[in-house]
């Protein structure tokens, strides 16, 4: 070894990967899939005139953030370094949540709809067999449908879907920043020359 000269090992690099790995990817794509799922049976029943449900407003937000963070994830990594993990923590930390929150009001919903609609005695539940039998029974109008019944099913299974994806990328982001706040307080060696003891400057 030449003792004129410190050798040191480069250190390690703190720049985010711009390739995302393919567990991400798979999630990114089961994410959108999942969302675009969830708006258009949310706006499916917004928009049907014969049920009008207002189940969208704490469906859709959610749902639509994660597209558009989706988006934004994707144009920052072709375009320069990424995200930060730190950003995803929280993102996908309160699209979880948001969307456990839509699942519970959704399927409070529901189980309503599935108990209220195997009664057929008007007086069960006089105040509201009135106002959502009322005319539809005359019309041959159900508001209960069966399709309603399975529409509603179908948007709880996928919002507890939504949320099993955005918590594992929730965990990911996690580990993620983890990595990197270790990488960044790490010891950079940096090459210094050394003069032999004795030599002049």
């Amino acid at each position: 070894m030449d003792p004129n000269q410190f050798q040191s090992q480069p250190g390690p690099g703190i720049g985010r990967q711009r390739a995302w790995p393919v567990p991400k990817i798979a999630l990114i794509a089961l994410s959108v899939a999942f969302c675009a799922i969830v708006l258009g049976i949310s706006i499916a029943l917004a928009v049907d005139p014969t049920i009008q449900s207002y189940i969208a407003v704490w469906t859709a937000p959610q749902a639509g953030a994660a597209l558009i963070w989706t988006i934004a994830d994707l144009i920052t990594t072709i375009g320069s370094r990424g995200i930060h993990p730190g950003a995803h923590v929280s993102i996908h930390l309160l699209l979880w949540m948001g969307f456990a929150v839509g699942l519970g009001l959704t399927a409070d919903i529901l189980s309503f709809a599935v108990v209220f609609a195997g009664f057929d005695d008007r007086d069960t539940y006089a105040e509201y067999y009135e106002y959502y039998y009322g005319q539809g029974v005359e019309h041959g109008h159900v508001y209960y449908s069966e399709s309603y019944i399975r529409m509603m099913e179908a948007l709880v299974a996928f919002l507890a879907l939504l949320i099993i994806v955005h918590f594992s990328l929730f965990v990911r982001a996690c580990a993620e920043t983890a990595r990197c706040r270790k990488v960044h307080n790490a010891p950079i060696a940096v090459d210094i020359p050394l003069k032999p003891l004795g030599t002049s400057p």
